[in-house]
């Protein structure tokens, strides 16, 4: 096809990238836009397959969802139905679960976040995906995650959609009430997704069978391996998440995609879901396709050829596997994103404040803030007994210690702004004015907001801004970053 015809419409054909069961699957270039496009190009165009084929084009059209793949455009030419819509620069989830599972247990989480949200935006529209699976969610070098492939959707407004001798759904993904033929509703699509988390965390299928007869009976009868038999290492938080997604009695599951994204975001430290999209991007760059297939992969392999008898030794190599390979999964994702702070004050009891969120109380002199996102941060540390204020603002570089000294603070004074730095020695300029070299005491100010810049050679400059109250006093510590 790509060989002998160069435009489909106005949009060049580049290459085919896939093939699927219905349709071929080519990146294009839309010349008027000069953005890359995926044209999706029916192949056998009987009236069942093209009703659903129009259908996928109506739905997607309507949606607009950073966690759906948008449609721009939808062709009839030369007898044959195209499809064209939004070329995302990834990998589908299929292709990161072959060769990069198990995945770690928040970035699976991230994952299915995404996932979640996109759900919960096509439910709200009573839309039912009823083909969640990996080959149909893809992951941008970016980090977005989006969901495809709306061509077997329903809603509640339309008739059925039947195919001939052919299944709806992926009979590995697939609901008890889906495999039983039985109506759906949303949580038919979380079951789903339960799935896909207990796939990326374990790197194995939660119902395996010789053959589709044996995959649907076991989905039906709701026996699977609990995960963390796999995989040990796997959060309590995300095992009742997955538990719940996979209840066999839809009543039992998450009632809707908002109960189910809000579980996740408990579970997800919250430095990690304000940075997922750069967590997501490096996660994907380790993808190697070239790399042999994992232990997990092996595993599935050997599951697949095993007799029922034999099962209980399998599930002891399993577990050898997973014992000695899990152990290192952790220790590596926090190498790769996660740096320590450890803070030494004048004796005390403190209230620590990290990044306005997370609050704790301390005691003494010596304190440490363990797994913060490398970055930039802020901590506000407040002595009890005196009631004064610092505020810190200090980056955090993976797999090290950051370590800040306090200066002693004596004396209540008010209207005073006090502003330490790490290196000392740093220019402070005062609403554009010229102030001096920190450690810098400006007393005597009068209340309102006041914007100040701290630049030193060989350091990245800092902006801040400071609301100055009468009768407090103020003081403010940074750590700068030198220039790589």
């Amino acid at each position: 096809m790509a060989a002998k015809t160069e435009y489909i419409g106005t949009y060049k054909l580049v290459e085919k990238i896939g093939e699927g069961g219905m349709a071929y699957i080519y990146k294009a270039l839309q010349p008027s836009l000069k953005r890359s496009v995926v044209i999706k190009k029916l192949k056998d165009p009987n009236k069942e397959i093209i009703r659903r084929f129009k259908k996928e084009a109506l739905l997607s059209a309507s949606f607009h969802h950073e966690n759906l793949v948008s449609i721009y455009d939808f062709i009839y030419s030369n007898r044959s139905y195209y499809l064209v819509m939004e070329h995302v620069d990834g990998e589908n989830l299929q292709t990161v679960i072959e060769h990069l599972s198990p995945i770690p247990a928040n970035i699976a989480m991230l994952i299915a976040l995404d996932i979640a949200r996109g759900l919960e935006y096509t439910h709200t529209r009573n839309i039912i995906h009823r083909d969640i699976k990996p080959s149909n969610i893809l992951i941008s070098y970016d980090g977005n995650v989006k969901i495809i492939d709306f061509g077997i959707a329903r809603d509640d407004l339309s008739t059925r959609l039947t195919l001939t001798g052919m299944i709806v759904g992926t009979p590995a993904y697939m609901s008890p009430e889906q495999a039983n033929g039985d109506s759906l509703t949303p949580k038919s699509d979380l079951f789903s997704l339960g799935v896909l988390l207990y796939e990326m965390v374990t790197g194995l299928k939660p119902f395996e069978g010789n053959n589709q007869s044996e995959v649907l009976n076991k989905i039906i009868r709701g026996r699977y391996l609990a995960p963390e038999r796999i995989n040990p290492t796997i959060p309590h938080k995300l095992r009742r998440i997955i538990k719940k997604c996979l209840q066999h009695n839809p009543n039992k599951r998450y009632q809707s995609a908002t109960e189910l994204i809000n579980d996740l975001e408990r579970a997800i430290h919250w430095q990690v879901r304000n940075q997922r999209k750069k967590i997501l991007t490096r996660f994907l760059n380790r993808l190697d396709k070239n790399q042999p297939s994992t232990t997990q992969t092996l595993i599935q392999e050997m599951i697949k050829n095993t007799s029922r008898l034999k099962w209980t030794l399998l599930q002891l190599i399993i577990l050898i596997f997973t014992l000695t390979g899990f152990y290192f999964v952790p220790k590596y994702l926090m190498a790769l994103h996660i740096g320590d702070l450890e803070i030494k004050a004048s004796p005390g009891k403190y209230q620590l404040v990290v990044d306005n969120r997370k609050t704790m109380v301390k005691e003494g002199g010596m304190f440490e803030i363990k797994n913060l996102l490398h970055g930039q941060h802020q901590l506000i540390l407040q002595n009890l007994q005196t009631n004064q204020l610092v505020n810190v603002f200090f980056p955090v570089k993976p797999d090290q210690k950051m370590l800040i000294e306090i200066p002693e603070i004596k004396g209540q004074e008010l209207a005073i702004l006090q502003i330490f730095t790490s290196p000392p020695q740093v220019t402070v300029t005062l609403n554009d004015s010229l102030m001096g070299l920190t450690p810098l005491k400006l007393d005597s100010l009068s209340f309102g907001k006041y914007h100040f810049k701290l630049e030193k050679k060989g350091f990245q400059a800092i902006e801040h801004q400071v609301e100055i109250s009468n009768g407090q006093q103020h003081n403010l510590f940074f750590v700068l970053s030198s220039v790589q």
